[in-house]
């Protein structure tokens, strides 16, 4: 009995359509694109698309600029431009702090914290506070 449910079950069924579909689909499309003709057909697609592609990029870049808006290039441009200003400042940094420890540790030229004259100069007072 339970074979019969099974052998009447709907879903089963439409599981199995799915399948066998599939696997004629995936036999014939695997046969048509063996063909010099779709690899032909398929050449002319990219290149259309290729072309379609680069007039929309120049469309763009032309729109972008008549509306006063940087391109892609430009902004990529100027990234790489900022990223070598941090890299010239982070080495920058890198020197003066170098130049400063070596100042503090050289007790031979008297800039070391220790030989330091005390700062007995006050700012000036303010004349009448009200």
């Amino acid at each position: 009995m339970a074979e019969k449910q099974q052998a009447m079950d709907p879903l089963a069924m439409w599981r199995e359509w799915v399948a066998q579909s599939e696997r004629q689909w995936n036999a014939f499309l695997n046969q048509a694109m063996a063909t010099d003709e779709f690899s032909k057909a398929m050449g002319r697609f990219m290149d259309f698309y290729l072309n379609l592609q680069k007039g929309m990029n120049e469309t763009m870049g032309r729109y972008l600029q008549l509306v006063n808006m940087p391109s892609r290039q430009e902004v990529l441009g100027l990234g790489e431009r900022l990223s070598a200003i941090e890299e010239r400042l982070g080495r920058i940094e890198g020197m003066l702090a170098r130049g400063a420890e070596a100042e503090v540790s050289d007790p031979e030229n008297g800039v070391s914290p220790v030989n330091r004259p005390a700062r007995t100069k006050q700012p000036p007072s303010r004349g009448n506070d009200a």
